[in-house]
């Protein structure tokens, strides 16, 4: 069971798997939110979800939304038997998931649940390909979430 204590509003400190040990830890947006009311449970359990399989696929700090780029974002040359099923499984749910939040609610679910990028270094990423504000990219995370919400139950 892990316990948690509170030194500011956005750092805990928890308890880490080797019992004794703890970790200082900044919360996440989508934590943040669900403590604030601004998303329900069921979006923050959508958003750990997304996070948990993001990485299970290996995939973050890549930007390759295309599945033939998902493909070989380990690095191999084509040889698919190296890459366990776990990591095939999470990579197909992510394919399944871009392909459902389409281009707009896309790229602020990667890079932000994904990725660990903050909405402002999302825009910023953005700049250059389409013009979006902070508060865009915050609407489009939580019109995001809560249509993986709805379909990923």
């Amino acid at each position: 069971m892990k316990t948690e204590q509170k030194i500011s509003d956005d750092v805990v400190i928890e308890e880490t798997r080797r019992a004794g040990q703890y970790r200082r830890r900044r919360i996440d947006l989508w934590e943040k939110w669900a403590r604030d009311g601004t998303i329900t449970e069921d979006m923050y359990l959508t958003a750990v979800k997304f996070a948990n399989v993001f990485e299970a696929a290996h995939l973050r700090e890549r930007y390759a939304i295309s599945t033939a780029s998902l493909d070989r974002v380990d690095g191999s040359k084509g040889d698919s038997d190296r890459v366990s099923a776990r990591v095939v499984d999470a990579r197909e749910a992510v394919v399944e998931a871009m392909a459902l939040l389409g281009r707009s609610m896309g790229p602020v679910m990667w890079d932000v649940l994904g990725s660990g990028l903050s909405l402002r270094a999302h825009v910023e990423k953005q700049a250059g390909v389409t013009r979006v504000t902070v508060h865009e990219a915050r609407g489009r995370l939580i019109a995001g979430l809560d249509l993986l919400a709805r379909s990923w139950a």
